[in-house]
This record gives C-alpha cells, sequence and structure tokens, in this order.
C-alpha cells in the first residue's frame, strides 16, 4: 500500500486494519518548525494540521484532528509542483490535497483516531483530477473575461484541451465565481471613486500589455528580484519584480493579483515580450 512519513520515516501498512477513506474537511500544510534558522532550503516533508472525516464501510463516520509529517506534494504552493517524492518535481499543474476526492487508509481496529494513509495511491488518485482542475478553471476564467481572461493567455503550456465531461465542473466553478461576486458586490454596493479609478488604471495596464505581446519582441528573462511592497492599487496587492534580460535588468510592477504574481519566483526563467517604443518596459509570460 506504499508508505507513510511517521512515526517512522517507512513502514508497511498495518495487517488486520480496517479499510477506509478520510476526506479532509479543514487542513493547514506549511513547513516544519526548524527552530531559530528558520527551514532549510530543501523540505524534505511538510506538516499538516488537519480535521479528517473518516469513512469506514459499515460504520459511522467520525471526525478526527490531528497533525502528522506528510509528503511535499500536499503543499500546493510554488511554480514547479512536487512528484510522489520530495526528490522528484511535477511539471504538470498541481492543486495539493483535493478535499473531495479524500485519501486511501485503513483504521486501527481498536484506536479508530489511529490510521495509515497510502500517500502513494492517494497521489495517483490526484493527478487526473489535479489535471481536470486546471482545465476547468482556465476555461471558467475564459469564459468570464475581463483582465484575467487576458492573463490566461500564459497559462501552463500543459493544460490541455478541455474535455466534454469538464462541462459540469466547469459551469459548478463558474456557479462559484458568481456566488463570491455577489457577496463581495453586497458588502460595496456603493460606488468608490478609488476603486473606479484603480479598476481603470489595471485595464490601462492590460492593454498595454496586449499591445507589447503583438508589436514586442520576445526574450527569455530571468526573475532576480521580487519584493511584496505593501502598496496597493485598489484592491490589488503591488509586487515589486526586478527580470534580466540579455544582460540588463527591468523592473516591473505587478498589479495583477497574487494568483498570477506567484509564478516569478526568484530565479524563475520566463518569456518575456519588450516593448518596441520604450525598452524599459516589457510584458512577462510564462
Amino acid at each position: 500500500m506504499g508508505f507513510e512519513l511517521g512515526p517512522k520515516l517507512f513502514r508497511n501498512a498495518p495487517r488486520g486494519w480496517l479499510s477506509a477513506r478520510a476526506y479532509a474537511e479543514g487542513h493547514r500544510v506549511s513547513s516544519h518548525h526548524y527552530g531559530s534558522e528558520g527551514a532549510p532550503e530543501v523540505e524534505t516533508s511538510m506538516h499538516l494540521a488537519v480535521t479528517w472525516r473518516v469513512e469506514v464501510p459499515g460504520r459511522e463516520p467520525y471526525s478526527l484532528r490531528e497533525e502528522r509529517s506528510v509528503p511535499n506534494w500536499l503543499d500546493p504552493g510554488g511554480i514547479v509542483g512536487n512528484g510522489n517524492r520530495w526528490y522528484k518535481v511535477r511539471v504538470r499543474p498541481q492543486f495539493g490535497l483535493m478535499k473531495e476526492l479524500g485519501v486511501p487508509c485503513v483504521v486501527n481496529p481498536v484506536d479508530p483516531t489511529d490510521i495509515w494513509i497510502d500517500w502513494d495511491q492517494a497521489y495517483k488518485e490526484h493527478e487526473p483530477v489535479w489535471e481536470r482542475e486546471a482545465r476547468v478553471r482556465r476555461e471558467a476564467t475564459r469564459r468570464e473575461g475581463g483582465i484575467d481572461a487576458v492573463l490566461s493567455r500564459f497559462s501552463h503550456p500543459l493544460i490541455g484541451k478541455l474535455r466534454p465531461d469538464d462541462e459540469p465542473y466547469v459551469e459548478a466553478e463558474l456557479e462559484r465565481r458568481k456566488a463570491f461576486q455577489r457577496d463581495v458586490t453586497a458588502n460595496f454596493s456603493h460606488s468608490n471613486p478609488v476603486l473606479d479609478a484603480s479598476h481603470n488604471e489595471i485595464k490601462r495596464r492590460i492593454d498595454d500589455l496586449e499591445r507589447i505581446q503583438n508589436e514586442g519582441r520576445k526574450f527569455s528573462a530571468v526573475v532576480v528580484s521580487r519584493v511584496e511592497s505593501g502598496r496597493k492599487l485598489g484592491l490589488m496587492p503591488v509586487v515589486d519584480l526586478v527580470f534580466e534580460v540579455e544582460g540588463r535588468r527591468v523592473a516591473f510592477e505587478h498589479v495583477f493579483g497574487p494568483r498570477h504574481a506567484k509564478r516569478y519566483t526568484v530565479g524563475a526563467r520566463v518569456d518575456v515580450w519588450v516593448d518596441p517604443l520604450d525598452p524599459d518596459n516589457l510584458c512577462p509570460g510564462k
């Protein structure tokens, strides 16, 4: 049944335990605490704080709150995803532990709070769900239009085309986003001149990025600096980026949301288009 982290590094699935499935009703993945020196450059495992809903066939489901060491792939952060071992990478999109999917496990028949999780099988089951999620999010963004629809042109090249059986998930994602937007609108029911001006400025910048991509020359660049400035343009946080392009350093003020900004980590190599009218103006891609 694969391997599990902790209490030992590797161990076999216990015999005679009950087959079950555990669903994360709420969870948080973080770095282990390594004292005053902070986290290491290479994480070999992550810390999971979770409330499981454990379902054993023929028994009533029950909740279990626990903390444990888990494989790195449960953390969805970063440009490059984690493979099923800490030293492996995944080049396709990854979204960490999916609440609705759950994980296969076995339960101690004497102590139901003692569960053994088959992380290898869980990873295999998550892979097609991650890929579907990536297709669904991109299609929902495309149908919504606006700023994010433009930025989705630079999305991951390995997502693939939408499949016919993805359609119900796209509709559900669109409805979820509409419900969220209704809540936001209810909280900001009156016109805000400051926010309106900020929206217009972001739209102007989006139009400029489209022009640069259409007219500019494409280069390979490296992210050499990324600073969370603490400033905001409307509701959007401003991230100050510096790219090295053909031996030159070019600054870029990113105001298009954290979901897009997290692509640009220091050391990442990305495509950029340089403005033919201004070599210090560029459009970053992926």
